[in-house]
């Protein structure tokens, strides 16, 4: 693969490489931003509207020595899913890694979830893929080199239901057939695509695992016996970003303390 970066002293890293991470405003996107930036990474920051975070951020990394852009779009939009690719590219000359961010979560019944509320659903956690991924492949097929990563779910890979989330179990289902589909469709252009499911983080919005039998604590319903930290997801994702993942492509990998094997 003629990677640009291979061969080099900072060959398992991402000196240099330009890493546009989507909902980077907040969260998990802001923390896999900062770690991008802080290896060396020029990092373009997304988000839907509000700049006020992203442009905090982007501060942030500034005063560090950091090269960082800035782009408001809504990438379950398809055209402003490209925009935010040229403008990227533009900013960086060309676009090395992708990681997916976005997703919203909604705990409700089948029965109580309305047709708007499923496609709301399905937008944010599906088509967002589809639209920022189908964007940014002209620019990784120019280099014959790209590193994609989407954020899935964990049990997602086997199609795994839990109640009340039907429709966000639906759409991770589909991040990772997608995402593997697109592997194979994309590995001779020297792009690799790859999932990691997080499983539940104390902060993100998500329900707890279902109690278990002499369950006290969070911690207590994980094998590691800890809860998950944003940490432990940013060190995965950014090993599928890296050269020394470049013959790793079409692989979910859960970081759930052992939670739902």
């Amino acid at each position: 693969m003629n990677d640009p970066v291979a061969g080099g002293k900072d060959a398992d890293g991402l000196r240099g490489r330009s890493v546009l991470v989507t909902g980077s405003g907040c969260g998990l996107g802001a923390d896999l931003a900062r770690a991008a930036a802080r290896a060396g990474a020029r990092v373009a920051l997304n988000c839907r509207s509000n700049l006020t975070p992203v442009e905090a951020l982007a501060s942030e990394l500034r005063r560090e020595g950091a090269q960082v852009s800035v782009c408001a779009a809504d990438v379950t939009d398809a055209a402003q899913a490209e925009r935010l690719a040229a403008e990227t590219a533009r900013a960086f000359g060309g676009i090395d890694v992708l990681v997916n961010t976005v997703g919203s979560f909604g705990w409700h019944p089948v029965i109580e979830t309305d047709p708007a509320e499923w496609r709301r659903m399905l937008g944010s956690n599906l088509d967002s893929v589809f639209n920022t991924c189908r964007a940014v492949l002209p620019y990784m097929r120019q280099k014959h080199c790209g590193r994609i990563v989407n954020i899935g779910a964990v049990g997602a890979e086997r199609a795994a239901g839990e109640p009340k989330i039907a429709a966000y179990c639906a759409a991770k289902a589909g991040v990772v057939a997608f995402s593997k589909a697109l592997a194979l469709e994309e590995a001779r252009h020297g792009i690799t695509v790859n999932v990691v499911s997080p499983g539940v983080l104390p902060s993100d919005g998500a329900p707890e695992p279902a109690p278990t039998r002499g369950s006290a604590t969070w911690a207590d319903r994980v094998p590691v016996g800890r809860s998950g930290a944003p940490e432990d997801v940013v060190r995965a994702v950014l090993f599928f970003a890296t050269p020394a993942a470049g013959f790793v492509t079409g692989q979910v990998l859960a970081v759930a303390g052992g939670w739902h094997l």
